[in-house]
Formats: C-alpha cells, sequence, structure tokens
C-alpha cells in the first residue's frame, strides 16, 4: 500500500531553501531567507488546520475501506468525487477514520434500502458543492478583513486567515450545523404548505408543480465597467451588488436561487412578494450611487425545482423579460401584472409596453411595474 501521510502539504510544493541551496544561480540570500521564513509559515499554519479538521492520519485505501468497513468501493468513488475531490487509486491511503465513517454511514443507507443510489450521489454531491462554497466564502471572508481592517497586502492577509482559521473552527463548525438544521426546518414546513395548498384541487400538474414568482437581476454594462476598474474595484462592486440583492430578497421573503456574477436569480411564494422584491431591487440598486442601474425581470408561474434550482416555462420567461427590460426597471409579462393586481390592489402600478417577440418564447405583452401603495421594505435593523 502506498502512504501519503501529507498530501495536502505536498501541494504546497518544494521547499524553497532546498531549491536556493541546490542552484548557484538563485535569488540572493536575504530573498532566500525571506521566502523559506513565508513557506515554513504557510506549512506549519496549513498543518495546524489539517490536523484540526481531519482528525487523524490518512491511514485508510479505497482496499481498505472496502476490506475493514465493507463499502462498496465504487460507492467509494462515487461519495469522494461527488464532494468535489479528485480520484484516488485503490491502494493509496488518502482517508482518515473520520472520512471511513462518514462514507461508511451514508454508504449503509444505500445497503440498507433507506436511499437509492441516485439519491446518494445527489446528496453526496450537493454537500460537496454548497459546503466547498461555504469554505471559499468563510476564508475569503477572513483574508478581506484582513485587508480592509488591517491594511495587510493579499499575501500576509492570508497567511493571517491561516493563523486565525484554528481559533475559530468550534464556533464556524456549530454555526454551520444551526444553519443547516433551521434551513431544513424551514424548506419542511414549506413542503408541508405546498401539500396542504394543493389538496382538494384535484390534482397537480406534474411536470410543473410548484406556483411561484420568479425573477432575474442584472447590472446594465456591467462587462465595460469590468474593463476600467482594478480587480479589487471590480470584486467590491460585484460584493455590493449582492449583499444589496440578498438583503431585500431576504426581507421581502424570497429566496436567493443563485448568483453569478453580476446577476442574481430569486424566487418568492407570492405574486405580490415577487413585485415588490423586483420593485424594491431596482430602486434600491437604482439609488445606489457606486453601482450601476440594473435591470430586472419576473414572472408568475408554474415551474418545478431540482436540487436547489427551479426550471420551466415561467423561468425562462422571467430570463428574457429581464434581458430586455430597460435600465432602472422592471419588466412583467401581462398575466403576472394581473396576478400581481389581483393579490395586493393598487400595490404596485402597472404600464402597458409592446408586444415584444422573445426569443424561444414568442410574441408577449410586457408592463412595467412601479411601487404604487405598497410601502417600501423595512430594511433596517
Amino acid at each position: 500500500m502506498t502512504t501519503d501521510p501529507d498530501p495536502g502539504l505536498h501541494r504546497l510544493g518544494p521547499d524553497p531553501a532546498e531549491a536556493a541551496s541546490a542552484s548557484e544561480g538563485g535569488p540572493d540570500q536575504a530573498d532566500a531567507i525571506a521566502l523559506n521564513r513565508r513557506y515554513a509559515a504557510v506549512r506549519r499554519s496549513v498543518g495546524a488546520i489539517e490536523r484540526a479538521l481531519l482528525q487523524g492520519s490518512r491511514t485508510h485505501s479505497r482496499r481498505d475501506l472496502a476490506l475493514e468497513q465493507g463499502v462498496d468501493p465504487r460507492l467509494t468513488s462515487v461519495y469522494w468525487r461527488s464532494l468535489g475531490f479528485s480520484s484516488v487509486d485503490d491502494d493509496t491511503a488518502v482517508f482518515t477514520e473520520e472520512d471511513a465513517q462518514a462514507i461508511g454511514d451514508l454508504a449503509a443507507m444505500v445497503e440498507g434500502g433507506e436511499i437509492s443510489e441516485r439519491a446518494f450521489t445527489n446528496i453526496s454531491r450537493g454537500l460537496g458543492f454548497h459546503m466547498g462554497r461555504l469554505a471559499m466564502w468563510i476564508t475569503e471572508a477572513l483574508v478581506e478583513e484582513g485587508k480592509i481592517e488591517e491594511g495587510l497586502d493579499d499575501a500576509h492577509a492570508r497567511q493571517a486567515m491561516l493563523d486565525r482559521l484554528p481559533q475559530l473552527l468550534e464556533t464556524l463548525e456549530a454555526q454551520v450545523m444551526y444553519t443547516f438544521r433551521r434551513q431544513l426546518a424551514a424548506y419542511a414546513a414549506r413542503a408541508g404548505s405546498e401539500i396542504l395548498q394543493t389538496s382538494g384541487m384535484g390534482g397537480t400538474d406534474e411536470l410543473f408543480p410548484l406556483h411561484r414568482a420568479v425573477g432575474f437581476a442584472d447590472l446594465v454594462q456591467f462587462t465595460k465597467l469590468s474593463r476600467k476598474l482594478a480587480g479589487d474595484e471590480l470584486a467590491d462592486v460585484v460584493s455590493r451588488f449582492e449583499i444589496t440583492c440578498r438583503d431585500i430578497i431576504s426581507v421581502g421573503g424570497g429566496r436567493v436561487v443563485k448568483t453569478v456574477g453580476d446577476e442574481i436569480m430569486f424566487i418568492a411564494d407570492t405574486p405580490e412578494d415577487g413585485a415588490q422584491i423586483a420593485v424594491s431591487l431596482a430602486e434600491a440598486i437604482g439609488d445606489d450611487e457606486v453601482l450601476p442601474p440594473a435591470r430586472v425581470g419576473f414572472a408568475w408561474g408554474s415551474m418545478f425545482s431540482r436540487y436547489g434550482d427551479v426550471f420551466g416555462p415561467t423561468v425562462n420567461l422571467a430570463a428574457r423579460l429581464e434581458s430586455v427590460a430597460a435600465p432602472g426597471r422592471v419588466l412583467v409579462d401581462h398575466d403576472t401584472a394581473q396576478a400581481v393586481a389581483e393579490a395586493l390592489p393598487g400595490g404596485f402600478e402597472a404600464t402597458e409596453r409592446d408586444e415584444i417577440d422573445l426569443h424561444g418564447i414568442g410574441p408577449v405583452r410586457t408592463v412595467e411595474l412601479r411601487r404604487g401603495s405598497s410601502p417600501p421594505l423595512n430594511m433596517g435593523f
């Protein structure tokens, strides 16, 4: 069996002191010493974090898990790859005892018939994707803290993050579990509400069973703006846009589906909530002196949900409406405008616009929404 006790640290590369001594034409002595000290500091910090997180040495290979833990080697491979890690061969010791238990626990649910292999793959893929993003989000937040609050350059801010992380692990881990339980409870309650709403209605459309407001907002001329700004300035613009949107969507009773740079996608449970969020996004971004205006499109209708995303003709319609909306405006279709007016009479003003032939959809009667008697969201704390 091949033992690789520290593959994480191996990614840091060769020791620069050894490289400097092996080459007469290397950097001068002062530079070599400084580089060696930074390398040693990074190696110590990463080693401390891995020891705290991995809870033990890498002692198990895929073959070991099959023989000692009774885990199907194929499921081990599926699990590891679904978490977002590169494949390993049968004999390399890459798994810790905690890895073995985690893989074994979920695989046992497949063996026991509690979940299918399809569910096994989808659950592990979801965990890998979202926990990977969360890990990146947390570490980058700490790096940003070092830059803004302490005035550090990028390299020193990242070193400070590595040094601080072990002291924060216990609290961060508890927060992850708390948030997961809270979110799971909220989604379970929402599922229960949907069951009650559809009971007695003579069945539902199984292709598109959910009725939702879905919307998109994106910054106008973001590509042009990105050519003018430095990397950190562009990151600040994107961060400001995302924070503004997320706060409005949350306070408005919606949920963020996903963000892609200068665009955000949201859903809400009622047409009036969708309208409030859409109009509030256009207003808030339009009033921001740093951000360019945003186009917003939203639609009310049926769709289906898979793995944190939503799909269907209503989603496509909302995306197309956003793409043709005027800067700083909210564009909806005629049916959505009617649904909003029926749900909250007078709450929003609707102005008929031209019928537009939307790509892949066809002619659509479009309407611009603005705030009417509906009060603005209370964004105070």
